[in-house]
């Protein structure tokens, strides 16, 4: 069994992004109801707020002060600071893995402009943290949520340390070219039209490439808004977030010793993160507790 942290502050919940992180404190507190606490080696860390100086990181000072003057700068501080803590302790090697729920989104998040429920860049704010303390040098980001990780891909174009696979629907949204920049190190790859696909895409394209690059720590945004009853590409069932996990959870232990973080904002209807949250937990940390299997796809 793997030792399990998971990220968490109620601001994240009481105050997310409602109208795109619709099941935040649904998915936490499924952790609670289903009893997945009460494994010895799952423990909930309460995420704490980051810092001006460590956001400032990525992000402009003129972007972080129009960022405090909204109603959205508390639950993104959490939000960040949880995956800060995740990468930390992950790094530190006192837990395995991770999993850290946030209030908001980040990829479309720029140093000094965001769009679509962005303010910080949650899932790119670890890597110059784990710099800063020398904790890791080498990264692989796997981003399955339903756009383009625009953010994440201007912040990180220039960095061959970063392995960036984004998996985003072409036709979402309109782009510059310059944000879909392909380099060896910088992939994109179309998404499924079922949980099948979805997963068989994910099979065929990543884990090669990760073995490959040799990163310290993987992270993966779990984007949810690609749930049929969601907004982005509605083409999968709540079945295949566990079968995604199960897929980069086994690149990690390959790779990097399973340091694996995994973030995600529940982007989806209440219902699903209940059903896809503890059974992401429930892989990461090797507990078996579901008899149901995760949907697959053989490539």
């Amino acid at each position: 069994m793997k030792k399990t942290g998971v990220f968490y502050h109620d601001i994240c919940g009481k105050e997310a992004y409602s109208s795109l992180a619709m099941g935040v404190e649904a998915g936490f507190k499924s952790l609670q109801t289903e009893g997945v606490f009460d494994f010895p080696n799952v423990k909930w860390f309460e995420s704490r707020p980051a810092t001006e100086e460590e956001i400032a990181r990525l992000h402009s000072r003129e972007w972080i002060d129009y960022v405090k003057r909204t109603e959205w700068w508390r639950v993104s501080l959490y939000s960040v600071g949880g995956m800060l803590g995740a990468t930390e302790k992950v790094l530190k090697g006192e837990i395995d893995n991770a999993l850290v729920i946030a209030g908001v989104g980040g990829h479309h998040a720029h140093r000094d402009s965001a769009w679509g429920g962005c303010y910080f860049n949650v899932i790119g704010m670890g890597i110059p943290h784990a710099r800063a303390h020398s904790l890791g040098k080498r990264f692989a980001i796997v981003d399955t949520d339903t756009h383009h990780a625009d953010g994440v891909r201007d912040l990180y174009r220039n960095d061959e340390d970063l392995l960036h696979i984004c998996f985003c629907n072409s036709n979402s949204w309109d782009y510059e070219d310059s944000d879909r920049i392909i380099t060896p190190t910088k992939l994109c790859f179309p998404h499924g039209s079922s949980d099948e696909e979805e997963i068989r895409n994910v099979a065929r394209e990543v884990p090669d490439r990760v073995r490959k690059f040799k990163p310290d720590l993987i992270f993966w945004l779990c984007g949810m808004d690609t749930h049929r009853d969601s907004y982005g590409t509605q083409a999968l069932s709540e079945k295949a977030y566990p079968g995604l996990a199960r897929i980069i959870k086994e690149v990690a232990d390959s790779v990097c010793d399973g340091r694996l973080i995994v973030k995600t904002c529940c982007n989806a209807p209440p219902y699903v993160a209940r059903y896809a949250i503890p059974r992401i937990v429930d892989c990461l940390a090797e507990l078996n507790k579901y008899a149901d299997q995760p949907a697959t796809g053989k490539a």
